[in-house]
């Protein structure tokens, strides 16, 4: 058994390649057909961490409020940032090769109505941590 699709009470969509008005997360709700009631977050440019930031939020979200569903969406599409080979800048080969295209979706909630539904995983802890002395060790090219 499943629940409907109507059960989903909030969307995070996290994107990094772009930023249009209305958002992809809005495109997403229409296509998939749900309520326009549905909350939406949406996260730009989080890079890295940008699954531990949407499953944080995911899971504070559906703790904070029973019986919410709250759809994750995390895409990425890298081929907007291709440039071809060039000798000089090495680092845009490597890392045209490590990211690529992609995409991920995940149904977090609390408080499971087990006669509808089969929780698969339980997500025992999300947060972000700063480490410190750390500002400036990843950087930009």
């Amino acid at each position: 058994m499943r629940q409907p699709k109507s059960s989903i009470t909030h969307l995070i969509f996290c994107i990094n390649s772009c930023v249009d008005m209305p958002g992809a997360d809005y495109q997403l709700l229409k296509l998939l057909g749900l309520s326009h009631c549905v909350k939406r977050f949406t996260l730009f440019q989080q890079g890295y961490h940008a699954g531990g930031t949407v499953l944080h939020l995911a899971k504070d979200l559906a703790e904070n409020k029973k019986h919410a569903r709250v759809l994750v969406v995390c895409c990425e599409i890298m081929l907007m940032a291709f440039h071809g080979l060039n000798n000089a800048n090495l680092d845009y080969v490597i890392s045209q090769k490590l990211f690529s295209d992609g995409a991920g979706a995940i149904i977090v909630g609390s408080n499971s109505d087990l006669t509808n539904e089969v929780p698969l995983f339980e997500i025992v802890s999300a947060s972000l941590t700063i480490l410190t002395n750390s500002e400036g060790t990843i950087r930009g090219g």
